[in-house]
């Protein structure tokens, strides 16, 4: 788990230090949304609603509500990505989710499409994630199997000195496999919905 979330950090580093290369040889300019860019966020999801799915031999599938008191996620999140236009970006995404109540984790790959609704340094935007989460690490790994679809808005502004803040609400639904097989296959699998904050930087 911890060698994940260095990775991670160590992507974001390596990310910023490109970008601030190509900025000064290809005048790259994020405050105009051209070219490359890298956005490093961290995330806080409350989660609203959990249900269960199991199958049983001979019962079929049990649906189970799941008590949401307390249920909520960590998530740190790495993009890198370029803008087609100046209202328009794609990039790939890769994060560390850590659940609390049920308690489990996941490492989602995932595509990253914004929109922004003005090509100036202060802008709002709606985006959209989703991809795969993978396990890693074996049988005995914290890491789940699943899907990750993410929708939401935020705002882009500057904050001084070329430094670049992002703000966004999204609604996320997670579903993943308590099982070493994947969501299709698995006969235990819990989808996850919930509200999540983000604060984060552009590089």
């Amino acid at each position: 788990m911890k060698k994940i979330l260095y990775l991670l950090v160590f992507i974001s580093i390596s990310s910023w230090g490109q970008e601030s290369h190509n900025q000064k040889n290809k005048q790259i300019d994020i405050s105009k949304n051209i070219g490359y860019f890298n956005i490093t966020k961290v995330s806080f999801i409350s989660m609203s609603s959990l249900r269960q799915e199991r199958f049983i031999k001979g019962e079929g599938t049990i649906f189970t509500d799941l008590d949401t008191n307390g249920a909520h996620a960590w998530s740190i999140q790495t993009i890198n990505g370029y803008f087609i236009s100046p209202h328009f970006s794609l990039g790939i995404g890769v994060g560390l989710d850590g659940h609390h109540t049920p308690n489990y984790n996941t490492l989602p790959v995932f595509l990253d499409a914004r929109l922004y609704h003005s090509e100036e340094e202060n802008s709002l935007y709606s985006f959209l994630d989703i991809g795969p989460t993978l396990k890693l690490g074996g049988d005995n790994s914290t890491l789940r199997k699943g899907v990750l679809f993410n929708f939401g808005f935020g705002y882009k502004f500057n904050a001084g000195n070329r430094l670049h803040l992002i703000f966004d609400i999204f609604y996320s639904h997670k579903t993943v496999s308590f099982t070493n097989e994947g969501i299709g296959t698995s006969d235990d699998i819990i989808k996850s919905n919930g509200v999540g904050l983000s604060l984060g930087v552009i590089f």
